[in-house]
């Protein structure tokens, strides 16, 4: 009788444990975030013909921010966002800050509103909040915030794999955490993820977009000995290539060791021993 009531005990505790869990699983089929991505589409072309409004009300096309031949920093988010955007251009600006790199001189930063609703006014309140912290010259006209219709944010959105849904319950847009770097051209280059960024990564990562026409003859040996990981979106040392160096520079100071050993002894002959003097 007591294994029976244990037993009986023993299998309601089990339902009650698992009950909270099947909840969970019935309930996520309806879950917002389940459409939510940031899939990576290497060399994609973004629409550069879509057409916005900028924080001072006027219209532009997305292709006028690469007129100037820099790459340009791609930053999907809402203005309004109570949570992750303000966490995303938070990390943004924090590395950006860091870089030895000047928004406007070097590259180009473009926030696009995921929501149709906002405004140019609430636009231009971020920038202008953005900008004072930033606060480099020639940056107001390398940082811009646009809003946009529904399809035209979606063309930006659908190009660089960036997947989000609005969530009626709360009246809120679920989306990923990230932005990617653009070439002068328009195409996908590099995919940074999360909230904090490396700023060595995000240099890197301006500078190989720009193949080259930005940052220091550093920066560029740094390309070769580095090479970035799709998977972390970050720069890991190339193995290979390190060694190449390495092994490069050991035999050409094996040459220079044997050509100066040479040259310090004529002919490359030991000298003459010396004759002995009769006492």
């Amino acid at each position: 009788m007591k294994r029976w009531i244990s037993l009986t005990l023993l299998g309601w505790l089990s339902m009650l444990l698992l009950a909270p869990v099947t909840v969970l699983a019935q309930g996520s089929k309806s879950n917002p975030a389940d459409g939510v991505a940031f899939e990576q589409r290497m060399g994609e072309q973004v629409p550069l013909d879509s057409v916005f409004i900028d924080e001072q009300g006027n219209e532009v096309r997305l292709g006028q921010f690469f007129r100037s031949g820099l790459p340009v920093v791609l930053v999907m988010s809402y203005y309004e966002c109570p949570m992750l955007c303000s966490f995303v251009r938070e990390g943004v600006l924090s590395a950006l800050q860091q870089v030895p790199l000047t928004a406007g001189q070097d590259f180009q930063v473009v926030n696009i509103s995921i929501d149709p609703l906002e405004t140019p006014m609430m636009a231009s309140g971020v920038k202008t909040l953005t900008l004072q912290r930033y606060a480099r010259a020639g940056a107001e006209d390398g940082w811009h915030f646009l809003t946009g219709s529904e399809e035209q944010i979606r063309r930006v959105a659908d190009a660089i794999g960036f997947k989000y849904v609005y969530d009626e319950t709360i009246d809120q847009y679920a989306h990923a955490a990230g932005f990617v770097v653009l070439t002068p051209e328009g195409k996908t280059s590099r995919y940074f993820f999360g909230i904090e960024f490396n700023v060595s990564d995000v240099r890197l990562g301006i500078v190989e977009a720009s193949s080259g026409k930005v940052g220091t003859p550093i920066d560029q040996f740094l390309l070769l000995c580095y090479q970035y990981n799709p998977i972390t979106g970050q720069y890991t040392p190339a193995i290979m290539t390190i060694l190449r160096i390495v092994g490069m520079l050991t035999v050409i100071g094996i040459i220079t060791l044997i050509v100066t050993l040479s040259r310090s002894t004529p002919g490359g002959n030991l000298p003459p021993p010396r004759e002995s003097v009769p006492a």
